[in-house]
C-alpha cells in the first residue's frame, strides 16, 4: 500500500502526520509526504528518513487584498502538482493532519479518487479540515466536540485521540539526562512555546531563571529560532550566567522526547499536540493558552487538563514573571503535588490514539476493497 501524508505549518500539525507515517511504514506502506517549502516540515520531516516533496503555496489571507491573487495563484499550482504527485506515486491514501497545505493535496486525492482522511486535532477545527470534512472518505478527531463545527454525515466521524509518536512515549529518562547532559538528582523545568516558540512566555522568565539558579533547578528553554537570540540578550542584561550547567537555552531541538522525558514540570501553550505529548509523558504543567487561537480554543484545551488536577492554567492577560515564578514554586516545591498533577495527566492520556487512526485507515481499505 501507498500513502500521500501531508500537514504542516506548526508542530501540531506535522508531528501527527508523522506518527502516522512512522506507523504505516512500519507495516510496509511506502509513504510520501507532501509539505510547504516554505514552512518547518521541509526541515523536520526529511530529518526522519521520510521522503519529502515540497509545494510553493499561500495561507488564506483573513482579509480582502492582493494577498488573494497570490493565494490562488499558488495554490492552484500547488493543486495541480500534488495531482501530477498522487498519480505517478500511484497512492491509494491521502492523509492531511492540518495546516494550509493540506488542502490543494487532500483535494487532490478527493479528485482522482483516492481513499482520503483528515485528522483534526482541536476542538475548534482549522479552516482547511473545515472545507475538506464535506469531501473526504473519514474523519478523525482528537475532541468529539469538534464535530458540531463540521456539519458532516456522522458515520464518516471517529473520535481517535490525537497521535503520539512513540518515542515520545518510550525514551528511557536515563539517556534523556545524558543527552542533554542533566543532573538526574535535580529537579528539572521545560520552558516551550510551541514548534514556532513563544514570545510572551520568553519575555517573563527571568525571575524564574533567578529563582533556578538560586535553588539548583535545572531548566531546559526551547525559545524558537525566531526569538533566540532576543531570549539570550535579555537574559544577559539581567546579569544571568549562561555558562551555568543549569541553563540550557535552546533555539530548537529535534529529539524532543528527551526534553519531555527529563523534565518533572513542563510550562507550555495549550495546543492539542503539546497536551498529547504531556499527557502521554505524564508530566505535570503549566499552561499559557495562546489567546488569538481560533475560537479560543485552546484556553478550552488548558481547562480541561485543569478541572483534572494535572495542569494550573494562566491567561495571556494575566501572565507576569511573579505570577509565572508563584505558581512554579507552588508546584515544584510540593512533591506530593507533583506528583498528583502527573498522575492526573497520565488518566489523561490517549496512548492508543495512534492504534485507533490505523485501525481507521484498515477498515477504510478494507471497505472500499
Amino acid at each position: 500500500m501507498k500513502a500521500v501524508i501531508t500537514g504542516g505549518g506548526t508542530g501540531g500539525h506535522i508531528y501527527p502526520a508523522l506518527a502516522i507515517a512512522e506507523e504505516l511504514k512500519k507495516r510496509g506502506w511506502e509513504i510520501l509526504y507532501l509539505g510547504s517549502k516554505q514552512r518547518m516540515e521541509a526541515e523536520i520531516v526529511p530529518k526522519t528518513g521520510c521522503d519529502f516533496i515540497g509545494l510553493s503555496l499561500r495561507p488564506l489571507p483573513r482579509n480582502i487584498s492582493f494577498k488573494l491573487f497570490s493565494f490562488l495563484f499558488y495554490n492552484l499550482k500547488a493543486f495541480l502538482k500534488a495531482l501530477k504527485i498522487i498519480k505517478s506515486f500511484k497512492a491509494d491514501f491521502v492523509i492531511g493532519t492540518g495546516g494550509f497545505v493540506a488542502g490543494p493535496v487532500v483535494l487532490a486525492g478527493v479528485m482522482l479518487g483516492r481513499k482520503t482522511i483528515i485528522h483534526e486535532q482541536n476542538a475548534y477545527p482549522g479552516i482547511t479540515n473545515k472545507l475538506l470534512a464535506r469531501f473526504v472518505n473519514k474523519v478523525c478527531l482528537n475532541f468529539a466536540e469538534s464535530a458540531d463545527y463540521l456539519k458532516v454525515n456522522t458515520q464518516k466521524v471517529e473520535i481517535t485521540g490525537n497521535p503520539v509518536r512513540p518515542k515520545i512515549i518510550n525514551t528511557d529518562r536515563k539517556k534523556a539526562y545524558q543527552s542533554l547532559n542533566l543532573n538526574p538528582e535535580l529537579k528539572t523545568i521545560l520552558i516551550t512555546g510551541g514548534s514556532l516558540g513563544a514570545e510572551i512566555i520568553n519575555q517573563n522568565i527571568k525571575e524564574l531563571y533567578q529563582y533556578a539558579l538560586e535553588n539548583e533547578i535545572q531548566i531546559i528553554h526551547l525559545t524558537g529560532r525566531k526569538n533566540y537570540e532576543k531570549v539570550k540578550n535579555n537574559l544577559k542584561s539581567s546579569n544571568l550566567n549562561l555558562e551555568n550547567p543549569l541553563i540550557k537555552v535552546i533555539d530548537y531541538l529535534d529529539e524532543m522526547e528527551f526534553a519531555l522525558a527529563a523534565a518533572d514540570l513542563i510550562i507550555s501553550r495549550a495546543g492539542a499536540t503539546a497536551l498529547a505529548e504531556i499527557t502521554s509523558c505524564a508530566k505535570a504543567s503549566i499552561l499559557i493558552p495562546f489567546a488569538a487561537a481560533a475560537e479560543n480554543h485552546q484556553a478550552v484545551n488548558a481547562k480541561t487538563l485543569a478541572k483534572k488536577g494535572a495542569a494550573a492554567v494562566i491567561e495571556e492577560s494575566e501572565l507576569s514573571g511573579e505570577l509565572l515564578l508563584k505558581k512554579v514554586i507552588d508546584i515544584i516545591e510540593d512533591e506530593q503535588k507533583l506528583q498528583s498533577m502527573a498522575a492526573a495527566a497520565e488518566s489523561m492520556s490517549q496512548k492508543n490514539a495512534l492504534k485507533n487512526i490505523i485501525k481507521a485507515i484498515e477498515n477504510l481499505n478494507k471497505k472500499n476493497n
